[in-house]
């Protein structure tokens, strides 16, 4: 606000800061006082563009005061009837004492639908006139001005503004009055006409078709397929039959989520001719899904409504039990202890569920007071929020579960996992969404990097805050071309854009037929093909207004780019650790084993990797999903293309299917009259209805070939991103099959090494066991002839026994100690219960005493004492070299001075060549020592 707010320069018209109606909008409502409002509105008069702005300031002022009188009868029972309480004692207690009021006079010619004095007395009839007097049917005209010109835009005298901007209320396109509803007057020769209806409900497309056949809505969600006896088929009932509307109808049941629903991608001629069969059907019905977009905080916003009004709040009993406390995660993992032995730990989380709501993002590292005025300004702010998404939300809660249902919009997961409860979590996982949204990483928290004299953000933490984060989405359109000169359509807006919206599709639809050429739409299918043009290339046009719609092609090239970078990175770290590996297996100095064993973990560490495959694979996955829409737009359009060919008589109708204008001879063009189009190529002559101008028709086939090509060279784009995904995804996978042969490598070592360190031990027991083998006989005889006993001796002297009594304790105890051995050696049971009862008895030992937490405190393990083993040995070897070193200094300086008093007394030139003879040794030792 404070970018326009300084180009403000008073409270007159001539002091906008724009010459467009949005920005006078903006001018009034967001730049002038409430005192010099008055002013300004008196002021918007004599000329055309000051009474469109008077209309459009007069129109929102009395929108806001209709919603205003809707929030305050709605009282504490709804969330904006407590916002508009809170924010009024709020600006009572900031701003105490009478306050000037907001103009609140209308104009003479603002229709009855927008006065906010026309309502009703019950609340819910006031709050759907509310939302349908809101919502916009935009109505677009055609006009020949004679038979030899082509339709031209059209200003209907009926409506308000100009082509192709006129629009009527929602609720008076489908209310059934002939002398105001647009779609019930009579269509003239040589007409075209447009209506647009904002939202993807089942009833108000009933409704409106029965409008403009000027018929009772009928009954098509009863039990009968055919009407009753004795009443009469209509055509809205023939145009609406079961194979061309509800059969095409996905998602009905209830106990499916609500974003289940969508129609299926069809194309049929129909018609309404219940009593003869039409051999060509002059009635069109299309059904095709389109990629467009939506930020998170709106698209969680309506999630919240879809929940809270959707058939989600009649959950079954065992659901709710099952969800009502959170889930207990149990992870079990081994790791080495202090000893270098693998324990095993159990963890017990109670894991929450995933937030949905939106965190502040603050630079400030201190929690902040809230002052009266900024309270006052978050809570305008949800006010306005509200307010913008008024319509939307009653909307939901009137339509969504009712019989035919709303259809509401769905994120790109929904349209594919559509048997998914819920996709939030993979939602923002989109690509579009990590490229969109603040990265944690770079806000710095109490960042003053620009100015450390001030607490303020550094510019890199404020461009990135401003960020939005965007998700993409899938509507539908749906689309009827009636009687070959009236085209209706209904597709989605975003959630409380009811406001013109740049990048909106119907404003994109606006403007390609603003600047349309004269004679570039000639009949209702050029219309259907611009439209077809304009919502199949949402991502694909970079001229499109770029407000915040995200450059989705741009964000998966960057993605796709980013982790290709980082898996040639992991290749040269694999190859450069894998080269480090070999250098220390091959090198003798035995302190290269600690960086051997580092590398070999790196090498063995693949999680890296696994996250960028994973990444990899997401973006696999969204392209494959985008593709398949991609593909369902185009056979629907071919379709269509079809249809056109045989209603228009085209020459060749089994190639429909080629795409290419080098062998598709459907789209070749026709050799036009002179004088027009001279720019076409020729084709042979086609014969065609007396209705069509072989000219028109020409013209309708080059629109078919653009149209499709283009289609073809949306769909070669995400194909070339996919190949481009799937070669780095190939990548990935050849360098984990590489980690994994490394991995068998340094196995194969680790068991040679094995096998060489048991072959040195088995030599050494083999040795051991040749002296035993030696020596155990002759300890045996020693030790059983050496005994004092009376029968070797021949001796009676007291204290000396006999053999009999020498074996009788010898036999026993040896049985009973060979006994132990082997059950320790061989019983598990035996082993448990000794262990049991000694760790038991050592560990109340040294718990009851401080010996333990004394041991903890000093955080020593077997790597540590290493390490200081390490650190200690080199340290003595350095401290030696440094004592020899010295000794070695001092007796050079010895000698020096010993040869210099010599050279003294003798010959001063001898000097240099007796230094010369010093010991080239001593000299490159202290050289290595420095």
């Amino acid at each position: 606000m404070a970018e326009f707010i300084k180009y403000c320069k008073g409270n007159t018209y001539n002091d906008i800061h724009g010459s467009s109606v949005e920005e006078g909008l903006l001018h009034f409502f967001g730049c002038l006082k409430f005192s010099d409002r008055a002013e300004f509105l008196g002021s918007l008069q004599g000329t055309e563009a000051k009474n469109k702005l008077r209309l459009r300031i007069t129109g929102e002022l009395a929108r806001t005061a209709k919603l205003r009188e809707i929030f305050e009868a709605e009282g504490l029972n709804t969330e904006s009837g407590k916002l508009l309480k809170s924010f009024q004692a709020t600006l009572t207690q900031r701003f105490p004492g009478p306050r000037s009021q907001a103009p609140q006079e209308l104009p003479q010619n603002v229709p009855a639908s927008q006065d906010p004095t026309s309502r009703s007395e019950n609340l819910e009839d006031k709050i759907m006139e509310a939302v349908l007097g809101d919502l916009r049917a935009n109505v677009i005209y055609f006009k020949k001005k004679s038979k030899e010109h082509p339709p031209a835009p059209y200003d209907h005298p009926e409506l308000e503004d100009t082509f192709p901007n006129q629009r009527v209320p929602l609720s008076l396109l489908l209310e059934e009055n002939p002398e105001r509803n647009p779609l019930m007057w009579k269509c003239e020769e040589g007409m075209i006409r447009y209506f647009h209806i904002p939202a993807n409900n089942m009833s108000w497309i009933e409704e409106a078709i029965a409008r403009y056949y000027n018929e009772k809505k009928p009954d098509l969600h009863g039990p009968y397929r055919k009407p009753r006896q004795g009443v009469q088929e209509s055509k809205t009932r023939m145009l609406l039959r079961p194979q061309f509307w509800l059969g095409l109808y996905h998602g009905d049941r209830p106990d499916l989520p609500t974003h289940t629903r969508h129609m299926r991608s069809r194309c049929y001629p129909i018609s309404t001719d219940h009593e003869n069969t039409v051999p060509k059907p002059k009635n069109l019905m299309l059904f095709m899904p389109y990629l467009h977009w939506e930020t998170d905080r709106r698209r969680l916003k309506s999630a919240e409504i879809l929940k809270r009004h959707g058939l989600a709040k009649w959950s079954p009993f065992s659901d709710v039990v099952g969800n009502a406390a959170d889930p207990v995660v149990e992870t079990t993992m081994d790791r080495e202890n202090s000893d270098g032995l693998l324990e095993n730990i159990t963890t017990r989380n109670r894991s929450r569920r995933p937030s949905t709501s939106l965190a502040k993002i603050t630079h400030q590292s201190k929690p902040q007071r809230q002052t009266l005025l900024g309270r006052l300004l978050l809570k305008a702010a949800a006010l306005f929020e509200a307010m913008d998404g008024f319509a939307d939300e009653k909307l939901v809660e009137k339509h969504l579960s009712k019989k035919p249902p709303l259809h509401p919009r769905r994120t790109l997961d929904q349209s594919y996992y559509w048997t998914l409860k819920d996709t939030c979590s993979r939602d923002r996982d989109q690509v579009v969404y990590r490229g969109t949204a603040p990265n944690p990483k770079l806000l710095h928290f109490g960042c003053k990097k620009d100015d450390p004299k001030r607490d303020k953000a550094c510019s890199q933490c404020t461009e990135n805050v401003k960020k939005v984060p965007r998700v993409v989405m899938v509507d539908q359109l749906w689309m009827w071309i009636l009687d070959e000169n009236t085209v209706i359509t209904s597709f989605p807006k975003r959630w409380g854009r009811n406001k013109p919206d740049p990048s909106a599709v119907q404003k994109c639809i606006r403007t390609r037929l603003r600047a349309a050429r004269v004679d570039e739409v000639r009949c209702a299918y050029d219309l259907a093909m611009i439209i077809l043009d304009q919502v199949s290339r949402v991502f694909f046009d970079r001229t499109q207004p770029t407000d915040l719609q995200p450059q989705v092609i741009d964000s998966f090239a960057n993605a796709i780019g980013k982790v290709t970078h980082k898996q040639t990175i992991a290749f040269d770290h694999f190859w450069e650790c894998t080269r480090l590996v070999s250098k220390g297996y091959n090198s003798r100095d035995e302190t290269a084993f600690t960086s051997v064993k580092k590398w070999q973990d790196t090498l063995l560490d693949i999680n890296p990797e696994g996250d960028l495959l994973r990444e990899i694979k997401d973006i696999l996955d969204e392209l494959f999903i985008m593709t398949l829409i991609k593909t369902q737009q185009e056979t629907v359009i071919r379709t269509f293309v079809k249809n056109c060919q045989r209603l228009q008589n085209w020459d060749n109708p089994g190639d429909a299917d080629n795409r290419s204008d080098k062998s598709s001879p459907m789209l070749s063009p026709i050799k036009p009259k002179q004088g027009r189009m001279s720019s076409l190529t020729t084709v042979p002559y086609l014969t065609l209805d007396q209705q069509y101008d072989p000219e028109d028709v020409n013209w309708t086939k080059i629109c078919a070939r653009e149209l499709l090509d283009n289609l073809g060279d949306q769909v070669l784009e995400l194909q070339s991103l996919k190949n481009a995904a799937e070669n780095t995804s190939v990548a990935l996978k050849d360098l984990l099959a590489l980690k994994q042969q490394q991995a068998g490598v340094v196995e194969a070592r680790e068991s040679v090494k094995q096998g060489e360190e048991s072959l040195r031990q088995g030599r050494s027991i083999m040795l051991f066991t040749i002296i035993t083998i030696v020596f155990l006989p002759m300890s045996f005889f020693t030790g059983v002839f050496g005994m004092n006993a009376t029968n070797l001796t021949g001796s009676n002297a007291p204290g000396l026994y006999n053999w009999g009594d020498i074996f009788r304790f010898m036999v026993p105890i040896s049985a009973f100690i060979i006994t132990c051995s082997l059950l320790l050696a061989f019983s598990k049971l035996v082993r448990a219960f000794l262990s049991f009862w000694f760790n038991i008895g050592w560990a109340w030992l040294i718990t009851s005493t401080p010996a333990y937490i004394r041991w903890r405190e000093t955080h020593l393990n077997s790597k540590k004492l290493a390490e200081e083993e390490t650190k200690i040995v080199n340290r003595m070897k350095k401290k030696a070299l440094q004592v020899e070193f010295q000794r070695k200094e001092e007796e050079m300086a010895r000698r020096e001075a010993m040869l210099k008093e010599e050279a003294m007394r003798q010959n001063p030139t001898s000097l240099q060549g007796r230094i010369g003879g010093l010991v080239d040794g001593d000299v490159e030792m202290g050289v290595r020592l420095r």
